[in-house]
């Protein structure tokens, strides 16, 4: 109760009055209390239930109504991957948020596996997601694509001038994402493709993990260059493009939900933030797509 009244920024009497007036009206016991805190009841449980439809309704309302707004303004809760931190999402959002302060912008950082049911399960209004993920029941939007690189240490002997086949992942120590992710979904159907498998020395989720240990010399990792473009800068890394093996970042929305004028506005900024670091040659072999 007292962590419920905190997160609400309410006092508890007040918080334990409010739970009783609902109760009154409702004509239903809702809590059950006790020495060790308090529990919901079934009619509780439904309620529950229930209220989060009907938050989640209101909302969509709320968006709705705001399309005819002439500046967006609500909440927006977007999922953005860590592989493209420095390069999109720290510029995107800051931009965004100097230019529409009045939207409050929630921001969960993931997996295009977490990203992608995020967006489904309604928990986000949108994401930019690798087109490996399921898109069929989405609305996706291609927004750019890049090459995937074979990174190595700095004293690797990559060279970003010369592509290196997929075959030549199987003649070095690699460290990889684990499935399902994005990245390893790709490599793994490639290597499918000419009846080969790859058993990685060593497998983490955590992009920046796998960049630290191959700067450390542990081996040999794919990352896009948006993962590894502040490391190549300060010369800890060396890079090689893999033959015809790219990731293309989509940006996903419910089916059944209308995206906000915030979620456009947002969409529009993403465009221009890609496209500025696309020109700028600070994402060699990126593209944006239309």
């Amino acid at each position: 109760m007292t962590r419920a009244a905190s997160v609400l920024h309410v006092s508890q009497p007040l918080l334990t009055r409010q739970m009783q007036a609902l109760e009154k009206e409702l004509g239903v016991l809702l809590f059950l209390r006790s020495d060790k805190g308090v529990q919901l009841t079934p009619a509780g449980i439904a309620l529950l239930e229930r209220s989060r439809t009907v938050l989640q309704q209101m909302r969509q309302l709320q968006d709705d109504i705001g399309m005819y707004a002439h500046r967006p303004q609500g909440e927006l809760r977007l999922g953005l991957p860590p592989s493209l931190f420095e390069l999109v999402s720290v510029p995107l959002v800051d931009a965004y948020c100097r230019s529409y302060p009045e939207v409050r912008v929630h921001v969960q950082e993931g997996l295009s596996a977490w990203l992608h049911e995020g967006v489904l399960t309604g928990r986000l209004d949108t994401a930019l997601v690798s087109d490996a993920e399921p898109l069929d029941m989405l609305i996706s939007r291609p927004v750019l694509q890049e090459p995937l690189l074979l990174v190595g240490p700095a004293k690797g002997r990559l060279s970003a001038d010369k592509p290196v086949s997929a075959e030549c992942l199987l003649e070095r120590r690699m460290i990889l994402t684990s499935r399902p992710n994005a990245m390893r979904r790709i490599i793994d159907q490639s290597l499918a493709q000419l009846q080969r498998k790859l058993l990685p020395a060593l497998e983490t989720n955590s992009a920046r993990m796998l960049l630290e240990l191959v700067v450390e010399g542990q081996g040999f990792t794919v990352l896009p260059f948006s993962a590894v473009a502040l490391a190549h800068r300060q010369g800890r890394v060396t890079i090689a493009p893999i033959e015809n093996l790219s990731i293309t970042w989509t940006l996903v929305t419910q089916r059944d939900q209308s995206l906000s004028l915030a979620g456009h506005k947002l969409r529009d900024k993403l465009a221009e933030i890609c496209g500025t670091q696309v020109r700028s040659g600070q994402w060699p072999g990126a593209r944006c797509l239309p």
